[in-house]
């Protein structure tokens, strides 16, 4: 088994000797290699420390979602009312669970806010 070994030992030095000895490959040197260019040494270029891509933002609206102009006019129009099931008065203040009319009502009326 030890002669297997060497042999082993032996064969592997001489391919090694035989075969040119290949750079690393990082994506690095493959695209400078495509490309025909190297990486520079120092940074020349940052990247931007924020992005806004719908124009001039206030700081108070910063953390807000910012609308476009089509969901502004929509916003415009009023909820439409619904019919409450128990008195139906067509209205976004109460539902039939809620209606102060309703004597089985499970939770008590939106305040109104004027």
């Amino acid at each position: 088994m030890e002669d297997f070994v060497e042999k082993l030992k032996k064969l592997k030095t001489e391919v090694e000797a035989e075969v040119p000895n290949h750079p690393s490959i990082e994506t690095g040197d493959v695209i400078g290699e495509h490309y025909a260019i190297s990486k520079p040494n120092e940074k020349t270029v940052n990247n931007p420390t924020r992005v806004g891509n719908k124009g001039n933002i206030t700081e108070k609206e910063r953390n807000k979602r910012r609308k476009s102009e089509k969901e502004k006019a929509l916003g415009v129009k009023k909820k439409q009312n619904k019919k409450c099931g128990f008195c139906g008065v067509k209205t976004n203040l109460h539902t039939k669970t809620t209606c102060p009319d309703n004597p089985n009502a499970r939770r008590k009326p939106k305040p109104i806010v004027s």
